[in-house]
């Protein structure tokens, strides 16, 4: 019973990380054509990029949630060893997209605040 209950749930989660998937690349691939309509792609293309990464991420998270709750249904240690890869690469995928989006949003920061002046720094003066 246990078993049926947790395959069920693993499976009704892998559901909802595909369509999640399916829907961030639908939705990328519309932004971009609307970017390319409007001859605006090196514009888009950052951002759309970072926002399919951001999606991604999140449906990894999904899948490696529905791996972990496999654990508790394989009983043998091979069972375990492929499960476990699973989850190792779907880990260093998620992290590796984390830190590129990271990245990206520290390279965007010097941009954002290069509009504004820097304050002056004032420096008290000793005797």
């Amino acid at each position: 019973m246990l078993t049926l209950v947790i395959n069920t749930i693993v499976r009704s989660i892998e559901v909802i990380a595909a369509v999640m998937i399916a829907a961030s690349v639908a939705i990328a691939a519309v932004e971009m054509g609307a970017a390319l309509a409007r001859r605006a792609v090196p514009e888009r293309l950052t951002k759309v990029r970072l926002a399919l990464a951001e999606r991604l991420v999140l449906s990894l998270e999904f899948l490696i949630a529905a791996d972990i709750l496999k654990t508790v249904l394989a009983p043998t240690l091979d069972q375990l060893a492929v499960l476990g890869g699973v989850i190792l690469i779907r880990t260093v995928l998620s992290l590796s997209i984390a830190y590129e989006l990271r990245r990206s949003a520290a390279h965007a920061l010097p941009a954002a605040h290069s509009r504004y002046p820097a304050e002056p720094q004032v420096s008290e003066a000793t005797p």
